[in-house]
């Protein structure tokens, strides 16, 4: 028997068909990329490649049908269909494993990436932190060096006072009170040697008085001789006049005691006001020392004070530059280990890039999953540039600021200045008021001579008189004797007194010029230590200056080389990197272009929604409105109230729906923007919109030409 041709559909069927189940993986879709996101398993993708492999079905020689699949198993077509189906399974998983590893090794590379610009962070910090470090050496060193300036001028101050002390103590008062009072011994010396001459001349007197006593003994004795030499009138009238003679020397004899004695008195109240004289003047003098003592302790209790600070200033800096060299140093060799880690990495990173490039120009398909993670890192470098220039602009703030700094500083050096000028200024007045003192004590002085002057002469006159009245006094009687004697008694007990006053006095002062000569060595020998100690500070904080700025130079000029380096290290590398970012971001660009269209028309849609739901909820609102309005009017007031409570309600319960559904979406869109973010750095790749609606590639599909006659025979043939 023959069959029947039959032309039946089913036989003429391409043969693109699903693999078996065993081969591929079933896998779950993402809830969270909604309802629309179409995920194409892998039996699908290999499909897709083998379908670019496919001869034309024109050429191709008709598939068997079932029945004589059945009939003829020995004729070896079905192993061979088979075989070549597991061989591009192992092929396709091979790719897949490949791309699994590439993706891996891009994803170790970013993960390098992230973390050396992570340490270049952290080597910027160190940066700043050094330099804000630096910034705060500086200007502790300004501010110690502003110190010891101050304690300078406050030394200067103190030896100035010192001296001002030491001139008023030793020139004003006490040497020109020690003169006044030489002066004043030596005239009261002058005025004993005169009145011891006195007692002396006293007694020539009185032995020409006794010699012409017995003159007038021996004539009144012999009155016989003279009658008879002279005449009895004569010797009556000379027996008279030498009575008259001798009762006015007795006058006299008792106007010379009275003006003896008062004269005396007064030496003894002159006597008793010098000796307090002295004596306040002792005081004083003991006051000044007193005073100069204290002064000259404080003044060495301050420079002790001085040069503890100077020790604890200098220990201090010492040990900050200690601390500092090492932070320098540290940081240095962190430079350097990094620097070193960067170069390797980077030698690393241009070995994986060689061999990626090589595996990349095999595997030309999988440039689109790159070119996503490319945007994400050109996104990134585009804000690390962003930081840079914000950096650049913080540096530039920063040398600003110090600019600032450096102006302020010099416009307190000239207040400064200007301080010491009004100083100098006061110095200068306070030299004048010294000098119109001094001038006021020379005046005083000269008074005071001119006042001595005026004593010596009305002594001097004093002692013509008492020579004129001792002259007189030659022809008194011996009644004045006994008198004299008594004075002349007094008088050496007086002269005994005061020549031991004068001897105590002459000890006292040869005490004070003792002291006044220690105290001036040790004035001298301290005001030459301090004067050691001030040069040699000097030159230390000198020494130190120059250091310093040595110092802080070579950091700067370090500083400054290490910015330039890693400048142009990091812009030859981001314009590297710029320039290929710009390609692909190029190519990205017009690959979207088509798309900007249809995302403009959803945004529109959307917003057209919202309006749409704005004023339904209007409408809602005034409907609602109403609504309570009637309830109002015809039910009771606590009723309407009740009501009015639960439209308000009603309303805030439906804005806050809205807020939340507003919060909602945006959580939706960031969570979107996030899956988007991580398919896109593990390169799961969604539903490409440009290949909807194209179901070429969709299982199936019947063949775009039937079977030729030659074909239809050879089925006939092999049927029978």
């Amino acid at each position: 028997m023959s069959f029947p041709k039959a032309p039946i559909r089913r036989f003429n069927e391409a043969p693109t068909c699903a693999p078996p189940p065993g081969s591929y993986d079933i896998k779950t879709s993402d809830p969270s990329k909604g309802p629309v996101s179409f995920e194409k398993s892998q039996r699908f993708k290999m499909q897709m490649a083998d379908v670019g492999v496919q001869p034309n079905p024109s050429n191709m020689k008709p598939m068997p049908s079932p029945a004589t699949t059945r009939k003829l198993p020995s004729l070896g077509s079905r192993p061979h269909s088979t075989g070549i189906k597991s061989d591009k399974d192992l092929t396709a998983i091979k790719e897949s494993k490949k791309q699994k590893e590439l993706e891996k090794e891009i994803r170790i590379l970013i993960g390098e990436r992230g973390q050396q610009g992570k340490r270049l962070q952290v080597l910027e910090e160190d940066l700043i932190k050094s330099e804000s470090k630096l910034s705060a050496a500086v200007r502790e060193k300004n501010t110690l060096l502003a110190n010891v300036a101050s304690l300078e001028k406050q030394l200067l101050e103190l030896r100035k006072s010192n001296d001002l002390l030491k001139t008023k103590c030793f020139e004003d008062g006490t040497q020109k009170k020690m003169h006044s009072l030489y002066l004043e011994l030596m005239k009261l010396r002058n005025k004993m040697n005169s009145k011891k001459m006195d007692p002396i001349k006293k007694e020539d007197m009185e032995i020409q008085l006794n010699v012409i006593q017995g003159t007038v003994d021996e004539k009144v004795a012999h009155p016989e001789e003279l009658t008879e030499t002279e005449k009895p009138i004569e010797g009556k009238y000379d027996s008279e006049k030498l009575l008259e003679y001798i009762v006015e020397l007795g006058n006299v004899a008792e106007q010379v005691d009275d003006k003896y004695k008062l004269h005396i008195v007064k030496l003894e109240e002159i006597i008793e006001s010098k000796n307090k004289d002295i004596e306040t003047l002792e005081s004083t003098l003991r006051l000044k020392e007193t005073m100069v003592s204290t002064q000259t302790e404080e003044l060495n209790q301050k420079c002790k004070i001085l040069e503890e600070q100077k020790e604890k200033c200098f220990r201090e800096y010492g040990e900050k530059e200690q601390v500092m060299t090492a932070e320098i140093q540290s940081l240095k060799e962190k430079l350097s280990t990094e620097e070193q880690e960067h170069q390797k990495q980077k030698k690393i990173i241009k070995d994986a890039s060689a061999d990626m490039h090589q595996k990349l120009l095999k595997f030309q398909e999988e440039v689109a999953k790159e070119r996503e993670i490319l945007e994400t890192e050109l996104k990134e470098a585009m804000n690390e540039l962003d930081k840079l220039h914000t950096k650049e602009a913080k540096v530039e703030k920063l040398l600003k600021h110090l600019e600032q700094d450096n102006e302020s500083q010099t416009g307190e050096l000239s207040q400064l200045e200007a301080k010491l000028q009004r100083k100098s200024a006061e110095l200068e007045e306070m030299a004048e008021s010294h000098k119109s003192t001094i001038e006021k004590l020379q005046g005083e002085h000269s008074k005071l001579q001119c006042k001595l002057g005026e004593t010596t002469t009305e002594f001097e006159t004093y002692k013509v008189c008492m020579a004129e009245e001792i002259t007189c006094l030659k022809q008194d009687k011996a009644t004045l004797q006994d008198k004299l004697t008594e004075m002349s008694r007094t008088v050496q007990h007086v002269t005994h007194a005061v020549q031991e006053e004068q001897h105590a006095k002459d000890q006292a002062k040869e005490d004070y010029m003792r002291m006044l000569l220690e105290t001036q060595t040790k004035i001298a020998l301290k005001d030459a230590e301090i004067e050691r100690i001030k040069e040699s500070s000097i030159m230390q904080i000198a020494n130190l200056q120059a250091k310093l700025e040595e110092q802080s130079e070579e950091l700067n000029k370090k500083l400054e080389i290490e910015r330039k380096t890693i400048t142009e290290k990091i812009g030859v590398d981001y314009k590297e990197n710029i320039k290929t970012w710009r390609v692909l971001y190029e190519d990205l660009y017009n690959k979207v272009k088509p798309f900007q269209q249809q995302l403009d028309a959803y945004e529109a849609e959307r917003n057209v929604l919202l309006n749409e739901h704005g004023a339904t909820q209007e409408e809602l609102n005034k409907i609602s409105d109403a609504y309570a309005k009637l309830l109002g009017h015809q039910n009771q007031k606590q009723k309407i109230k009740h009501v009015m409570k639960l439209k308000e309600e009603n309303t805030q319960l439906k804005q806050e729906v809205l807020k939340l559904r507003v919060q909602v979406a945006k959580e939706k869109q960031a969570r979107g923007e996030l899956q988007d973010q991580i398919n896109e750095i593990q390169g799961i790749r969604r539903f490409d919109p440009s290949k909807a609606f194209q179901h070429s590639n969709k299982e199936n599909v019947g063949p775009k030409t039937p079977f030729k006659e030659s074909n239809e025979n050879k089925n006939q043939a092999v049927l029978c």
